[in-house]
């Protein structure tokens, strides 16, 4: 008996999209981010703080995020176009800190959440695909 595999939609449309970008023709309305970033504070972080933004290149985001060490994670929501990003690349992982980045609704999501107990300065950034822009956050985590 001869079986047949097919891969999902999914993943066909994510090999897709790699091949495009690596030719360089996977970019949404043009190379540049045009969209704006602000704190979402439903992520139970007791202060969470991010400018209303809009980056003035178009491809680097350069957030300021200030949140409390209380058990909580703050987040960024970031609006580009008519549809969020479809995935995202740690390009700079955070030394005390866990980052996940996620589509809600029509606007892509990045949350941040410190290790337990610490406070001080951490940083990450991440590339959003497809397209150029990557986000480099500085938090500040006080207790």
């Amino acid at each position: 008996m001869k079986h047949t595999r097919f891969a999902s939609p999914g993943t066909a449309c994510l090999c897709l999209a790699a091949i495009a970008m690596l030719a360089g023709a996977c970019t949404p309305q043009g190379a540049a981010w045009d969209g704006i970033y602000t704190a979402d504070r439903s992520g139970g972080a007791k202060t969470c703080s991010a400018p209303t933004s809009s980056p003035p290149d178009g491809t680097a985001i350069k957030a300021q995020i200030q949140l409390n060490n209380d058990g909580g994670w703050c987040g960024m929501i970031l609006t580009h176009g008519q549809q969020p990003y479809d995935s995202y690349l740690m390009v700079t992982r955070p030394a005390h800190g866990r980052v996940f980045a996620h589509r809600v609704g029509n606007n892509t999501r990045i949350d941040y959440t410190p290790d337990a107990g610490f406070t001080g300065a951490d940083s990450y950034a991440i590339r959003l695909i497809p397209g150029n822009a990557v986000v480099e956050a500085t938090v500040t985590v006080t207790q």
